[in-house]
């Protein structure tokens, strides 16, 4: 098994665009995605991202930070996953239920074991 990251790109927020009634079945729908990654043993760990992120960027040996404005699109959360492949991985991904609420975009991402292995 390998590690994956799956970084979640929004441009929108279910918590504002959707209707009272629309967020209870997305919390329902993603509430049993995430119950079944845990089930079958693929979750190592997800959370949304609140607003406020920072960017930090160094040019010219200064360094800066200041909020994310270049796109509409956000950063909305994370899944820390686990599977025998990118292919399953990205099966995973595209089983995200957020799909059929809001535009989304998921990065699949393998990571890299440092040390130890």
């Amino acid at each position: 098994m390998k590690d994956f990251l799956l970084i979640i790109k929004t441009e929108g927020s279910v918590w504002s665009d959707l209707s009272p009634e629309q967020l209870q079945k997305h919390i329902e729908h993603g509430t049993a995605y995430i119950g079944n990654l845990m089930k079958e043993g693929k979750l190592k760990n997800a959370n949304p991202v609140d607003k406020g992120s920072r960017i930090v960027t160094e040019t010219d040996g200064i360094i800066k930070d200041g909020p994310f404005n270049e796109s509409k699109e956000v950063i909305a959360g994370y899944f820390h996953i686990v599977a025998d492949d990118i292919k399953e991985a990205v099966a995973i991904a595209k089983a995200n239920p957020i799909f059929k609420d809001i535009p989304t975009k998921i990065e699949v991402h393998p990571m890299m074991a440092i040390g130890g292995d």
